[in-house]
């Protein structure tokens, strides 16, 4: 009866090891990233066969063995909590109000990150739970942050997801797409569209008001385009949508100088091209201002367009327009612009 559990339990690891070793090639084809696979392949072997453990144990001192088993016991939870978070799935703190009322202040999100291809860290500072014990002020900002591999999906028009701030290398953000490569995107009174047709305008999306109160004075106050529909039709003509039709001086529009001198603001923006890889677009001197930076800072690229002169520019990669949810309370691709589609992490599954 003895003998027969043992059989058991010893087939039962092997079949174990056999679908593990399948999972890992598996892995090694997508990301081939020899140096981890192989780590999987060692902690695959001491939850199986231990084949590894028993040879180890044989050729060294009882002592030398007990601290490298130790501390494999201890590094173990942190290696595959990294490996997890950084090829499968995250989860992420929502920092600010920009995504109401979809997703509110300080609740967390869950991230599906396999689907649309793992992004992996080219920098120690970005490996997901130990990056930060890394991060140093004054560091200047990177761009080449990630190698992405091979996505099984593709990201859509209004998936929410979570992106590496452009501006900041140690910020995430959480935003919907709106524009995806090869739009042109273009908002008039607030009014998003894309490819000269409206985007549909969901109930959740919100707006700042202009409310009239009894003492003749104003206030804003935030409504979902479904609390607004919800009011009573008195209450509706006492409130206005806070449209912006002047360029304000404290806000600066992406891209900067161009936007403000065509005097684009949050509620009247673009035209916008947005770029796809393998797209050519005609640079003159004006059309350069909106893509300089993007070209110099992820496409590599350095050169200038000068006055009366043109260039024709093939993007190398694709870029995203981000909006939030809470519409005139959202820093987002209208003030910081295209998202590169390394910087996307992954499309947001839950939130709790």
């Amino acid at each position: 009866m003895i003998n027969f559990t043992i059989m058991k339990k010893s087939t039962l690891q092997q079949i174990c090891f056999v679908i593990l070793i399948i999972g890992i090639i598996l892995f090694f084809l997508w990301s081939k990233l020899v140096l981890l696979s192989l780590t999987l392949l060692i902690i695959t072997d001491t939850v199986t066969t231990q084949f590894s453990s028993i040879r180890l144990k044989k050729i060294l001192s009882r002592n030398v063995f007990n601290i490298l088993k130790y501390t494999y016991y201890i590094l173990l939870p942190l290696v595959l909590a990294i490996f997890i978070r950084t090829f499968f799935f995250d989860i992420y703190f929502v920092p600010s109000s920009s995504m109401e009322q979809t997703l509110f202040p300080n609740d967390y999100v869950l991230v599906d990150k396999v689907s649309y291809g793992a992004k992996v860290p080219k920098r120690i500072q970005e490996i997901p739970v130990i990056g930060s014990v890394f991060k140093s002020q004054g560091v200047l900002l990177s761009y080449d942050l990630y190698k992405p591999l091979k996505a099984f999906k593709q990201f859509k028009r209004e998936d929410i997801v979570v992106f590496k701030s452009t501006e900041e290398n140690d910020v995430f953000l959480i935003k919907r797409i709106i524009g995806l490569p090869s739009d042109t995107l273009k908002i008039i009174d607030s009014k998003v569209f894309i490819n000269n047709t409206l985007l549909k305008e969901h109930d959740f999306y919100c707006y700042n008001y202009i409310d009239s109160i009894s003492n003749g004075g104003k206030r804003i106050k935030t409504l979902s385009n479904k609390e607004f529909k919800n009011l009573d039709t008195k209450d509706q003509k006492t409130i206005f949508k806070n449209v912006r039709e002047i360029p304000s001086k404290s806000s600066v529009l992406f891209p900067y100088p161009y936007s403000h001198e065509k005097k684009w603001t949050r509620d009247n923006y673009g035209e916008l091209i947005i770029p796809k890889k393998g797209m050519a677009i005609i640079l003159d001197n004006e059309r350069f201002k909106i893509y300089k930076n993007i070209i110099q800072n992820f496409e590599n690229e350095v050169f200038e367009v000068l006055e009366n002169e043109t260039k024709v520019y093939t993007f190398k990669n694709n870029y995203y327009f981000m909006m939030g949810d809470n519409r005139h309370n959202s820093i987002d691709s209208r003030f910081y612009g295209l998202v590169h589609e390394c910087y996307i992490q992954g499309q947001v599954i839950v939130s709790f």
